[in-house]
């Protein structure tokens, strides 16, 4: 396991730059027992739910691409890492990370120019707290539909 400090670990070894004071970055495991088919397009389906809220709340039309980031005009706004564990065909864990730039405004020189934020692409603030409380009250419903 890669350990990192002051940023976090994106897919491949890259680093994914966060501020906690105005990104969203958090992570969740929960313990399932349920077959790996039922799991089948999570990472999408977590995309789907956070671009739906934001559209929802703010009108903004984000767009997913495949296979786990949220982006706008070709610029990554947000990523989802997903990781389960696997025993005999069973899900045993599943272990989720999300992370979005909502608020932040200024960027690593290395980045500036693939990455982005709700705020600056559209000048309004985020409220990060009802984006997060939403997200899991539907990532709730949406599991207990499936497993």
């Amino acid at each position: 396991m890669q350990m990192c400090k002051q940023m976090e670990c994106g897919t491949h070894g890259r680093i994914w730059h966060t501020n906690e004071k105005n990104n969203i970055a958090f992570s969740f495991f929960i313990k399932l027992d349920c077959n790996i088919n039922k799991l089948e397009g999570v990472t999408l389906k977590i995309a789907q739910i956070l671009i739906d809220i934001i559209n929802t709340k703010y009108k903004i039309n984000l767009l997913i691409k495949k296979p786990n980031d949220i982006v706008y005009a070709n610029k990554k706004i947000g990523g989802i890492l997903t990781q389960t564990k696997v025993i005999s065909g069973k899900v045993q864990n599943l272990i989720v990370g999300i992370g979005i730039n909502t608020n932040k405004t200024k960027f690593p020189k290395d980045i500036k120019t693939i990455a982005t934020s709700i705020k600056k692409q559209f000048n309004i603030d985020i409220d990060n707290q009802y984006i997060i409380t939403e997200f899991c009250n539907q990532f709730e419903k949406y599991l207990l539909k499936i497993i």
